[in-house]
């Protein structure tokens, strides 16, 4: 069998078993999931098999799920990915003097920025939800570092930086307190680092959805559209495209969709009409600062269920159309939390000064860091291999939660086929002691 036949008959097999268990007719599974002809992407597979399993309230809780127990705890294993990526055959070598005493590596921050973020205040209402509480935060010494333009700004154990306001560059050094090795120093800086702002995190995902971000911030569409192109083509490395190229009809949506962005109005087909969807400022702070510090998926599930069934702008037909649009908002949602995951992993300003810092130390003290799209492909090796190292851990996470509903699901049905056969044998065994 082929893998589209397999997948069928995975859904049929699954369905005959739901029928069991609720006494009712097999339900034609084979052929209504797009998943099945999709030979690359793992996650709509594993999407529309928790939808066999478990129904629609499946990705509700999947959503939950991935934004408590698997962000909560997958930090240390992202770091390790990086590390093993970074940290190579030149490990032993001393840091260049240029790094250390001399006059630092250049970076331009609108090729570090992609999003815009270090141009908005972490005082401001959407800095609120977007920057870390956390005291050493790289980010925050950036914009620091912006702010107090000419002063050295230390940001943990291994950086100190510099912004140039005349070149719009902000300028990096060793941390002079650490004065060691090229692989001490990644060592120590990919440790200072916070890979999953929770807060970052989940107004990334949600501006996505909405564009309620972008246009607090004031962005352009061309700066919209920029970061969009950027993050199409790491959508396009995700998922192993032959390719790293926008069609003119990827360039067309996503002109459309910076648009919708900018406006704070994004429109979606929700399987029941094509609906604007927005969320004001005050209701996604309201969001954030409800869930990012829960660690009960049922919870943060709950909430997002909420913003499904409020955000629309045709609220009767959502009401009359709530599961069809809560499918969609949901699928949504974990696409965009895949895709956060990728640039967490490759585009965001600390890891692009990695990159760039650990370019330079090969390319006689020049960072090989400009064009963000360009960049992608310059730097397409490592970027995938630490986007596949995140993707299998979400991928197995994703897979295990199937298991489980699978095994909830065969119990019922082990159980009512056992009853079954002792009923059937109990009477065989009776007619034979009658006949006796």
């Amino acid at each position: 069998m082929g893998l589209i036949d397999d997948k069928k008959s995975i859904f049929t097999t699954i369905g005959a078993y739901t029928s069991v268990v609720q006494s009712g007719k097999i339900p034609d599974s084979t052929n209504k999931f797009p998943s099945i002809n999709n030979k690359k992407e793992i996650v709509p597979f594993l999407l529309d098999t928790l939808k066999v399993v478990v129904g629609s309230d499946g990705l509700q809780t999947l959503t939950g799920e991935l934004f408590t127990d698997l962000i909560d705890n997958v930090e240390p294993k992202l770091k390790e990915a990086i590390k093993k990526q970074t940290i190579q055959y030149n490990a032993g070598d001393n840091l260049p003097a240029e790094f250390t005493t001399g006059n630092g590596y250049r970076m331009k921050v609108k090729d570090l920025d992609i999003s815009g973020k270090l141009k908005t205040s972490p005082t401001s209402e959407e800095g609120n939800v977007l920057y870390s509480d956390n005291t050493i935060d790289f980010d925050k010494t950036a914009r620091d570092a912006i702010v107090n333009a000419g002063t050295w700004t230390n940001f943990g154990s291994a950086l100190t930086m510099k912004y140039d306001v005349n070149t719009d560059e902000l300028i990096f050094k060793e941390n002079p307190a650490l004065g060691t090795t090229i692989g001490t120093f990644a060592n120590a800086y990919i440790n200072d680092i916070t890979l999953i702002n929770k807060k970052e995190f989940i107004t990334n995902v949600m501006n996505k959805i909405f564009g309620t971000v972008t246009k607090a911030q004031g962005r352009t569409v061309e700066e919209t559209y920029q970061e969009l192109v950027v993050e199409k083509l790491l959508e396009q490395i995700t998922n192993d495209e032959e390719t790293i190229e926008l069609s003119p009809e990827d360039s067309a949506e996503l002109q459309a969709l910076a648009e919708q962005l900018v406006a704070g109005v994004v429109f979606y087909d929700m399987g029941c009409g094509i609906m604007g969807s927005s969320l004001p400022l005050s209701g996604l702070t309201q969001l954030v600062n409800s869930i990012s510090g829960s660690t009960d998926p049922n919870f943060v599930g709950e909430e997002m269920a909420k913003i499904a069934d409020t955000t629309t702008s045709n609220p009767e037909v959502t009401q009359a159309n709530k599961q069809t649009v809560r499918d969609n908002f949901f699928q949504r949602l974990i696409k965009y939390i895949q895709n956060e995951f990728a640039k967490i992993m490759a585009t965001t300003p600390q890891i692009r000064t990695l990159l760039g810092i650990m370019s330079a130390f090969e390319n006689n003290g020049v960072p090989k860091i400009g064009d963000p799209k360009e960049d992608l492909k310059k730097f397409k090796t490592v970027i995938n291999c630490n986007i596949k190292a995140i993707m299998k851990l979400l991928n197995e996470f994703i897979f295990n939660m199937v298991i489980r509903f699978l095994i909830s699901l065969l119990n019922p049905v082990i159980r009512k086929i056992i009853k079954e056969k002792i009923t059937q044998y109990a009477a065989i065994i009776k007619g034979l002691v009658t006949k006796n």
